[in-house]
């Protein structure tokens, strides 16, 4: 099954994006930009969100570097905060010795600064949560 998705909903989308996307980069200091994601640093995490204006979705990253190696304990502890994470979801990178936390949210309506606070900072938040749990 296909979902066709007409040329004027689809210039609708792509409007909402690149408006929140706007928005964003007046309110937060853009470290670095492509033509899908913007990164900087929030609140002692390094933060990529990621734009889609087809399906419409913004993706948010956030990133902190672990200081003890992996342990079978920590991935137990990861599918447990998976399990309980309705927004999004945990991962830790033994190898690059990182913590992260991936949560996807519709554009479906423009979204103006303080509900793009109120999200990310919520995702904040649940990583808080998350790299409490795995950094120990």
């Amino acid at each position: 099954m296909t979902h066709d998705i007409s040329q004027t909903e689809k210039r609708r989308r792509k409007e909402i994006a690149e408006h929140t996307r706007q928005m964003i980069t007046k309110q937060l200091q853009i470290d670095n930009q492509d033509e899908t994601s913007i990164m900087t640093d929030y609140r002692d995490y390094y933060l990529q969100i990621s734009f889609s204006d087809l399906h419409p979705l913004m993706v948010f990253c956030l990133a902190k570097a672990l200081t003890h190696p992996g342990t079978h304990k920590r991935c137990e502890i990861t599918n447990h905060l998976n399990l309980r994470s309705v927004l999004g979801s945990h991962a830790i990178n033994d190898e690059v010795g990182c913590y992260s936390y991936r949560a996807t949210h519709w554009l479906d309506t423009e979204l103006e600064a303080d509900r793009f606070y109120e999200i990310l900072d919520r995702c904040v938040d649940e990583a808080n949560r998350g790299f409490v749990k795995l950094a120990v």
